[in-house]
């Protein structure tokens, strides 16, 4: 029984943090509650300028400094009130795909999909946990980006 709860323990320790949610958000939240959170790094967007994709509607937009990279970022809150659902991020252009690729894979671990046309310079990796879904795209063309969910 002890070594059990001894390996128990350990895995725990191994496996690091749970990844839930990202940087100062919390799944759920409202748009007020981010912005408040975000320490002035988001606003929230007029009525006007707000993009709905069912379920989801985008209600806030900002930037957030994570290490050498400058992500802009988008939040985008379930239609029916169920809170932030997704955060999509993506830095400044496609030179800092290598920097941005690092950056996801030194937080979240190795890739558990990859998918793409590397040939032609597409490339998608993804992460998947009980809390987090994590798709990321890369482009010879395009800036890198990342869209954060939560899960279904």
């Amino acid at each position: 029984m002890r070594s059990r709860v001894r390996l128990a323990l350990l895995a725990a320790l191994v496996s690091g943090p749970a990844r839930a949610d990202w940087q100062y958000t919390k799944w759920g939240m409202t748009p007020e509650q981010l912005v408040a959170a975000s320490g002035g790094g988001a606003v929230l967007l007029p009525e006007g300028r707000r993009v709905r994709v069912p379920p989801l509607v985008t209600m806030a937009t900002g930037e957030f400094q994570d290490g050498p990279l400058m992500l802009r970022t988008v939040f985008s809150f379930t239609i029916a009130g169920g809170g932030l659902a997704c955060v999509t991020y993506g830095a400044a252009g496609p030179d800092d795909a290598a920097p941005f690729k690092a950056l996801l894979v030194r937080r979240y671990g190795p890739p558990q999909r990859r998918s793409g046309l590397p040939a032609i310079g597409l490339e998608g990796l993804g992460w998947k946990s009980a809390t987090d879904v994590i798709d990321a795209s890369f482009s010879k063309e395009d800036a890198p980006f990342a869209m954060h969910c939560k899960p279904e």
